[in-house]
């Protein structure tokens, strides 16, 4: 979000504190409601979406994914994160590559996500 304009940081920071996931990506895909364009008249469509990638981004990012957190949570997760960052349909792989140079906390993030879901399949396998 640091990277995001000063003149859309206010309402990136608001819906930062006041939505959930669920309703950042309901947003990102119908478009603001009519009370944020009424608080929130000057931006465009394309501000929109920039400030609600790097809201979104964020959200995701406050996930603490640690050793038992269900694998089809941490695949939505990353899944959300590629849509965000305009990499839908892309592999892991490529989306940390994207996000190592950019958004490194992102990356690590991914990266521990992945050690997670890697821990969760061994204790599964050891204690059937």
């Amino acid at each position: 979000m640091d990277t995001l304009a000063l003149s859309i940081r206010e309402p990136a920071l608001d819906l930062i504190r006041f939505s959930s996931l669920k309703e950042l990506l309901t947003i990102r895909l119908d478009g603001p409601s009519q009370i944020l364009k009424e608080q929130y008249p000057t931006l465009t469509r394309d501000e929109w979406n920039k400030t609600l990638n790097a809201v979104i981004l964020t959200k995701v990012s406050y996930f603490q994914v640690q050793l038992h957190f269900p694998n089809r949570y941490i695949d939505k997760l990353i899944e959300v994160t590629a849509f965000s960052y305009g990499m839908k349909g892309e592999s892991i792989g490529e989306l940390y590559q994207a996000l190592i140079h950019d958004h490194p906390q992102m990356a690590a993030w991914i990266k521990n996500a992945l050690l997670v879901k890697q821990q969760n399949i061994k204790y599964a396998q050891r204690n059937p």
